[in-house]
């Protein structure tokens, strides 16, 4: 991260905020790491702020819920140590068969040969976006185009670079995003899931939440069969 910040930085970019969800904050370039230190008193600066207005951090929370929306989320993982079942999850997620009650898409790139079959729901909300950093591949307004489509060289290809681990998000129009992906260092396949409820509706949010958690390990992972 701080790597990628100042060579940013020598192309003449202005970076304010770096992250990572597990680890902490990077701001600007006071400190070229996640630390934590350096993001409280970022923080004390916020909170001085908003007292000397009368507010806290709550009211100034609650005041970006009303202004973005209410979201929430889970994060959370399964133990895989099997290098071939992990791969075997991640194939059936990209090129799986039909099963009962899950559409899936019929995307045949001509340019490569094979054929992405990812789910177009999950927990019963639809796909609105794919990005697969594993094969290439990514769609905005999933639900809005034809399940089959060929797919010419060139099409569909992500902004972000594409890589030899397993990565691969969904956006749904509930106003959920999951990201699952495989750990780099422990035996894990780690998912990252947030629903964003765009009218404040809080029991609404976590009740979708709850919903498309239940789908990542029922119908993408298959943790139950898989005893995961």
């Amino acid at each position: 991260m701080a790597n990628e910040l100042e060579a940013l930085q020598n192309q003449g970019y202005f970076i304010g905020l770096g992250y990572e969800e597990a680890i902490g904050y990077m701001i600007h370039d006071h400190v070229l790491d996640k630390d934590g230190v350096t993001a409280l008193a970022v923080f004390v600066q916020l909170a001085a702020r908003l007292h000397a207005k009368g507010q806290n951090v709550g009211d100034y929370l609650e005041s970006l819920y009303a202004k973005y929306g209410y979201y929430t989320s889970a994060n959370s993982y399964f133990l895989c140590p099997d290098p071939v079942k992990m791969d075997q999850i991640f194939s059936r997620i990209r090129y799986g068969t039909a099963e009962p009650g899950i559409e899936r898409s019929e995307y045949r790139r001509t340019h490569t040969g094979d054929v992405l079959r990812y789910p177009l729901t999950i927990g019963g909300f639809p796909v609105s976006y794919i990005r697969d950093l594993t094969v290439g591949f990514e769609m905005r307004d999933v639900d809005k185009q034809a399940a089959s489509l060929d797919i010419a060289e060139g099409e569909c290809l992500p902004q972000f670079p594409v890589s030899s681990s397993h990565m691969i998000t969904f956006e749904t129009r509930n106003g959920g995003r999951l990201t699952m992906r495989t750990s780099g260092t422990e035996p894990k396949l780690k998912y990252y899931l947030e629903v964003r409820n765009s009218c404040n509706d809080r029991t609404k949010a976590a009740q979708d939440l709850n919903t498309m958690s239940q789908a990542v390990a029922a119908e993408l992972v298959h943790a139950k069969e898989g005893r995961l």
